[in-house]
């Protein structure tokens, strides 16, 4: 029997699980039909820049394309993968500190702007048998009869459909009608971005680990994601009710601040690089975690931030989509004649493989809010302990004196481990047999929270007097 057995599929939301669901059932013989809000992506990547995507704030932020990502990609759509390359996307090594390759293969990632990756998606979707794209429609409701989907209302009239896949992300307009909130976490952070581009002929300054450098200040923080065809994006980070640093969304006190960090001003000297955007804030972030109720129809799923959405800082956003649509593709192929009925299994499934990502996100962002919390407030930050706990994040930092480390914290970093794989006898006898050597994390060379709530006023005020 055909795989497709005459399945109608409807994807709902051109994000990477969208598109890259589409593209790997369309390759199974699918029949698909992906619907996106917004208009599609330019045919020129020139024309990036200009792209809009209201449904999708995140596309002008800053992003990371880890190691769990370039990896399904290579192996499921590795014509989508050359392509990227082949249009100014980097693959830098993170297998050793010194980013010189060697090691683990896998441990590389992807430098690429989000809305690049998406393009290339959709260029390859284009050149599909079997599928349609409608841009600029949205869904109103699904058509449900005796329990299992039929097809969704658009403007226009039904769309029918066997299977509904909705990676329209965590405003889904059927997120209330068939799954339910399981857990929600505010992440407690405002993100405020903007980009800019390495001038012709200047080499491309150094970087402390893989594509970014990142700086943890007291009380705010900072980082830096080296992109596509040059270009690379500064991240300002602040606590959401911090007003002294409101004025970060301001380019003059967004550019005065960003000039404050060490690290970052090798970039950013005036014959090295231009901006190429303005500030861009990302504010309202919650880590959410969503499963299908009782009543979800049979021919539903929910792939993508549609049921799982995490602190963008960590990056995993676009490895669990892509990891989604790889899982839900392998499901389809496994048992074509029941598509319909393999929504409760799949989606279990998928919680079960990202609630320790959540968890772990959870966790970390109450432990950021207290700190910087406790720092604005004059309480004293608490002292390092004697033994330190095994985290992936120190242990990238412990691994410039072992690779054993290293590698094994990329590997989860990365996401091509899970994190309990950290928690065995032998990393932990290591990394504290490097913490008795006297090896501490180096303290970052950040200036303090008033010198940057300075520079943000004094921004202010230049704006306000132009």
């Amino acid at each position: 029997m055909s795989a497709t057995n005459g399945r109608r599929v409807v994807v709902m939301g051109g994000g990477i699980a969208g598109l890259s669901a589409a593209l790997l059932l369309a390759r199974g013989g699918l029949r698909v039909t992906l619907l996106e809000r917004d208009q599609a992506p330019p045919r020129d990547l020139a024309d990036m820049w200009h792209w809009n995507r209201p449904g999708a704030p995140q596309m002008r932020q800053l992003h990371t394309f880890l190691g769990l990502f370039r990896k399904e990609l290579r192996a499921r759509l590795s014509d989508v993968y050359e392509d990227l390359l082949a249009h100014g996307v980097e693959d830098i090594s993170v297998a050793t500190p010194s980013g010189t390759g060697g090691g683990d293969p896998d441990l590389a990632v992807l430098a690429a702007r989000r809305p690049v990756v998406e393009w290339a998606l959709h260029r390859a979707l284009v050149r599909e048998a079997g599928v349609e794209l409608r841009y600029g429609t949205s869904v109103r409701r699904a058509d449900v009869a005796g329990g299992r989907i039929r097809g969704v209302h658009v403007r226009g009239g039904l769309l029918e459909a066997d299977v509904l896949i909705d990676a329209a992300g965590r405003r889904s307009p059927l997120r209330e009608d068939f799954t339910r909130l399981e857990q929600e976490v505010e992440c407690g952070v405002v993100y405020n971005t903007r980009f800019f581009r390495l001038r012709e002929g200047v080499a491309r300054p150094a970087l402390q680990r893989g594509v970014t450098s990142m700086v943890a200040g007291v009380g705010f923080g900072a980082g830096l994601f080296y992109h596509d065809n040059r270009t690379f994006a500064i991240g300002l980070a602040r606590l959401p009710d911090d007003d002294s640093l409101k004025a970060l969304r301001d380019t003059e006190s967004f550019d005065r601040a960003a000039g404050l960090f060490p690290e970052f001003a090798p970039w950013l000297a005036g014959e090295v690089s231009e901006p190429v955007t303005e500030v861009v804030p990302m504010a309202g972030l919650r880590n959410c975690l969503r499963s299908l109720t009782e009543q979800a129809p049979a021919g539903y799923f929910v792939l993508g931030d549609a049921l799982c959405t995490t602190d963008p800082a960590f990056g995993r956003g676009a490895s669990v989509a892509l990891h989604g649509a790889a899982r839900l593709a392998d499901a389809f192929a496994q048992a074509p004649d029941d598509l319909p009925g393999l929504a409760p299994e799949v989606t279990a499934q998928a919680l079960s493989w990202v609630r320790p990502l959540f968890d772990d996100s959870v966790q970390a962002d109450i432990a950021r809010t207290r700190l910087w919390e406790a720092a604005l407030s004059g309480a004293p930050v608490p002292a390092a302990p004697g033994v330190p706990s095994v985290n992936p994040f120190l242990l990238v930092e412990a691994g410039e004196r072992d690779p054993v480390l290293w590698q094994a914290a990329q590997r989860c970093v990365n996401l091509l481990e899970p994190l309990e794989s950290l928690d065995v006898p032998e990393i932990r006898q290591r990394l504290q047999a490097v913490w008795a050597s006297g090896w501490r994390p180096a303290a970052p060379a950040a200036p303090s929270h008033a010198e940057v709530a300075e520079a943000v006023a004094l921004g202010r005020r230049v704006f306000q007097n132009q």
